[in-house]
């Protein structure tokens, strides 16, 4: 018995021109004809099994695979993609649940929004190096998020809080493509959350900004001065929102929305996003750390979030009505 599954080639922009994708496209389907029937082209669907959902820039190859194979046909991908620079290549099954999504997670730092709110935070200190340091070891995986969290939260310690969030707010930027995707996704009835390791404020800042469903973040504990001024005590109030929380958050979402597993997706940059991607029926790491971009169901390292649609697919035509509303 075999299995559908697809391959979709999604191009970076280099310079002002997408990499010669087609190359890959051709050279892809030579390399599945060597494995002598363990994956085969499914030429029932798109045009003799190749569908291209963007010229010159995004693909999908469809293919049947032996039961049991799938891993082999996303390890066998993974080694031809090695070769070409530029394309990311997404193995997935092709089911009912591509196109049908009925819940979007987010991270938030380096995710939704360019910049990392705590070391904008730490700015005000003059303790960026430092929280920035400890930052990287997080995402990479490389030491524990909660206790990464508290050790960055202490060194805030003593900023003012008067004038803290109404200033750095305005200064989010919000990464290129994520209102038009929010736009495309909320128009398919898909309900939308952010889940960050940052902070609440900021968190639900950015879900008003995106007219997201839901935000879940932490707490900084606040302290009053001499003066009677409020300060940053230099603690995170209650649990923290780590890779457990966001992976039980994200299921407890589904049950609560009535979503499919199958119908979920989690987007994030981080190590702590991993947990929430194995729980979700699907996992994007965007423009992630090298080691979570080995650990990640599929990657995405894109200059734009629409993208996305792509991995779904949807074509650049479906693309641009859906956002059009």
């Amino acid at each position: 018995m075999s299995v559908e599954c697809v391959i979709t080639g999604v191009a970076h922009r280099a310079g002002s021109e997408y990499v010669a994708v087609t190359k890959v496209e051709e050279n892809l389907i030579q390399q599945l004809a060597k494995f002598g029937g363990k994956f085969e082209q499914n030429l029932e669907k798109g045009s003799q099994g190749i569908k291209w959902l963007s010229e010159g820039k995004s693909f999908d190859v469809y293919v049947k695979v032996n039961e049991g194979g799938l891993d082999e046909l996303k390890r066998a991908v993974s080694s031809f993609e090695a070769r070409f620079a530029g394309v990311d290549l997404i193995v997935q099954l092709d089911n009912e649940y591509r196109k049908n999504k009925q819940l979007f997670v987010f991270d938030m730092d380096s995710t939704l929004i360019y910049q990392e709110v705590i070391e904008m935070i730490a700015a005000y200190a003059d303790v960026e190096s430092q929280v920035k340091e400890i930052t990287d070891r997080a995402m990479n995986n490389e030491i524990d998020f909660a206790q990464s969290l508290r050790e960055r939260v202490k060194l805030l310690k003593g900023i003012e809080t008067k004038h803290l969030y109404d200033e750095i707010k305005p200064r989010l930027r919000v990464t290129k493509g994520v209102p038009e995707l929010s736009r495309a996704l909320k128009s398919q009835g898909c309900k939308l959350a952010v889940l960050s390791g940052g902070f609440i404020p900021f968190a639900n800042h950015i879900k008003e900004t995106l007219n997201f469903d839901y935000a879940l973040a932490n707490t900084l504990g606040v302290e009053v001065v001499e003066g009677n001024k409020e300060q940053l005590s230099g603690e995170a109030l209650g649990d923290i929102v780590d890779g457990v929380r966001k992976a039980e958050t994200l299921v407890s979402l589904a049950s609560q929305y009535n979503c499919p597993i199958e119908s979920t997706v989690m987007v994030g940059d981080g190590g702590n996003d991993l947990k929430a991607m194995e729980a979700a029926g699907f996992g994007i790491a965007w423009n992630a750390k090298p080691k979570v971009q080995e650990q990640a169901p599929c990657k995405l390292n894109s200059d734009t979030m629409l993208d996305v649609l792509y991995i779904l697919g949807y074509t650049e035509k479906e693309i641009e009505k859906m956002i059009a509303n």
